[in-house]
């Protein structure tokens, strides 16, 4: 063989390696795991019930309607397993919801009402807390929602993700509406 022919076919190696590389570069990309979103849009309150009888006795139930988006911003459907939230008043859970595990198809949303009824009499140890919360105007209370699933990408990997969504509010009292929202999100791979 002679040097010319042996250059040519290194040269052809060198570039079809370097094509290789850079068409899986740039699939890496394309396929790279994004993280899905799990936010509460807003919230309303529906249903008050309110009973307050000096000196022992108060009652406050209600329904929060929480608007949730999930969003999967991935080119590959996004399985997830059941979704949990949570809602507290001060530390101590007062309901709860779950939304049954489904699939969010590559860059496809869904907007979801969830309505959780909330009896905090039956959950505040201390009546006072809830008490002084009336009195001052305002009941602050904490939302945790936890969406884990998984996205598999080209038919073999798997990719674990952990989307959770943390959210303070702060209703007003007696109106019973939302006043302010504020909301951090988070995903774990």
């Amino acid at each position: 063989m002679s040097k010319r022919r042996i250059c040519c076919i290194v040269s052809a190696i060198i570039i079809v390696l370097f094509a290789i590389f850079m068409a899986a570069l740039i699939l890496a990309q394309v396929f790279k795991p994004k993280h899905p979103i799990l936010q509460t849009v807003s919230s309303t309150v529906d249903g008050i019930s309110t009973n307050i009888s000096l000196p022992y006795e108060v009652q406050l139930n209600f329904t929060l309607t929480l608007q949730m988006l999930l969003k999967n911003p991935n080119v590959a459907d996004f399985e997830y397993k059941t979704v949990e939230n949570l809602v507290y008043y001060r530390d101590t859970l007062v309901g709860n919801l779950t939304l049954p595990s489904s699939t969010l198809p590559a860059k496809g949303s869904v907007l979801l009402a969830c309505p959780l009824f909330l009896q905090l009499d039956k959950f505040v140890a201390n009546l006072g807390d809830i008490v002084q919360d009336v009195l001052h105007g305002k009941i602050v209370m904490e939302t945790k929602a936890r969406m884990p699933g998984k996205i598999t990408l080209l038919g073999i990997f798997k990719i674990h993700l952990d989307s959770i969504s943390h959210c303070n509010l702060v209703l007003g009292f007696p109106s019973m509406e939302v006043v302010d929202q504020v909301c951090d999100l988070s995903t774990k791979l």
